[in-house]
């Protein structure tokens, strides 16, 4: 599956998301449907139980780790081009500090020395580097989105059916997008102590000395969160093969993907540094081992939120369809 993302996948007969691949027409009506909660939850709930056993949700998961290791290095040098056009590499460094406590400890330590090797490259060269890498490296990284977006049409019951040129161009565009996204994250992370002192002193007030620190410590998480959130919710409601779904049927499985997605990692990373070390078992190969499980564990939780729109959006497909007329 996850060698060839573009190839379709059959609906399961027994799975509610399949409901939504048979009647895909008009999924914007759902957005009207008044349904009870707690009758339209449990059944969702037992849905997302059912389809985690049947959905082959473990091996493409590990198929969008594998993808995704090897799309890291081009992800980050694409990224770094970018965001030099823009402000100081150097920059970078410093917010990797958010990540430290998500990230398995060895992965959290390669990251970070090819990040130091990149923006270590002069200046002059990044923009050389852009042209070069944004062709290269760009394709490189798209093969992580073109295994999600396969991995997710699994989650929701449907079959790949675009052209390649057109499942090529919306993969690139949203690794692109996520790319983009990065920088600006990065870039608002950056300025945030800059403005917080630039906002009071152009209003004439004197903000106490523990409240930028505060603000700067709280505005990192909050727009690591937000980006997370911002990309699943792209993800969900563009990357399937199928008509753009409602968001109250988006936003519930991004919601919950993005705090499992800390829960999980914060998890993950604590588990690799301290119970298992991957270094003693595997050597040299520790960090890639910890990066590809970190990303594996992701790749779960997003298609764990694809599940759950999928089971929410197939139960109120069928409980409007079965509601009696007003």
């Amino acid at each position: 599956m996850a060698a060839h993302p573009g190839a379709p996948v059959a609906p399961h007969p027994t799975d509610g998301a399949s409901l939504i691949a048979l009647h895909p027409e008009k999924p914007e009506h759902l957005a009207q449907a008044a349904l009870d909660p707690w009758q339209l939850w449990r059944p969702v709930l037992r849905r997302i139980l059912r389809n985690l056993t049947s959905d082959q949700i473990t091996l493409a998961a590990a198929g969008c780790a594998f993808y995704a290791t090897l799309s890291l290095f081009p992800a980050i040098s694409t990224l770094i081009s970018i965001y030099g056009l823009v402000l100081d590499p150097d920059t970078v460094e410093p917010q990797l500090d958010l990540l430290r406590h998500l990230l398995p400890p060895s992965a959290f330590t390669l990251i970070g020395e090819r990040i130091h090797t990149l923006a270590a490259e002069p200046h002059s060269s990044l923009t050389l580097n852009l042209i070069i890498s944004t062709t290269i490296a760009l394709w490189s990284a798209s093969a992580a989105t073109r295994s999600i977006i396969a991995a997710v049409n699994i989650a929701y019951g449907t079959t790949e059916t675009r052209g390649f040129i057109r499942f090529q161009m919306v993969a690139l565009g949203m690794t692109l997008c996520a790319i983009c996204g990065a920088v600006l994250t990065l870039a608002v992370m950056v300025a945030l102590p800059v403005m917080i002192n630039f906002i009071p002193g152009r209003l004439g007030l004197a903000p106490p000395p523990w409240s930028i620190e505060l603000l700067v410590q709280m505005g990192g998480p909050m727009l690591l969160l937000l980006f997370v959130l911002v990309a699943c919710t792209l993800l969900y409601r563009l990357g399937p093969n199928r008509p753009a779904a409602p968001w109250r049927c988006v936003l519930p499985g991004s919601c919950a993907a993005t705090l499992i997605w800390i829960v999980t990692s914060v998890g993950v990373s604590y588990y690799i540094g301290t119970i298992a070390p991957y270094n003693a078992t595997y050597g040299p190969l520790g960090a890639v081992a910890a990066t590809m499980m970190w990303f594996f564990v992701t790749a779960y939780v997003v298609m764990l939120g694809a599940e759950l729109n999928a089971g929410l959006e197939a139960e109120m497909e069928e409980q409007t369809r079965s509601a009696p007329p007003p």
